[in-house]
């Protein structure tokens, strides 16, 4: 049984009775309709989370560095370390690790850093790494990053 309904009002399309074989196809209908918005929304969600996650994980490995004791590591991970001269790349290995001192002596020993938000813009990003010393202090620093060839390095 067909019906046709022409000029109706959305309370007269309201009203309308429907059988029970209509309503398998309705829920056929939506389900696939919720299937089809929980790709899209999914999808989405997953490529961002996945470049925050590299851009996090990049801040992350160049605080381990410092962490570790390693400055010439982390002075590679400097977006231009590749085109600094040998004695310009010495001074910085030598700074970093006076500034390691210096916050040691201050704070004790680094003991954790932790990624806990970023703002990515194209291929620019702010990192906001929580930073934890020996002493019990804590402290929330910004780290600028900029991707380079494909990888994340501090800028």
């Amino acid at each position: 049984m067909a019906v046709y309904v022409r000029n109706a009002t959305f309370a007269d399309i309201n009203t309308a009775k429907m059988t029970s074989k209509h309503i398998p196809y309705l829920t056929r209908l939506y389900s696939l309709a919720l299937v089809i918005i929980l790709f899209g929304v999914l999808t989405a969600c997953s490529d961002l989370s996945r470049e925050q996650r590299r851009v996090r994980k990049a801040a992350e490995r160049c605080y381990a560095y410092l962490q570790d004791g390693k400055f010439e590591k982390f002075v590679g991970e400097i977006a231009y370390a590749d085109s600094m001269s040998d004695d310009y790349r010495a001074q910085m290995i030598d700074l970093v690790h006076e500034f390691s001192a210096t916050e040691e002596m201050c704070h004790g020993k680094l003991i954790n850093v932790e990624a806990v938000g970023d703002t990515i813009i194209g291929t620019t990003a702010q990192v906001y790494l929580q930073i934890q010393y020996a002493d019990s202090t804590s402290e929330e620093i910004g780290l600028p990053m900029v991707k380079v060839d494909g990888k994340w390095k501090m800028q």
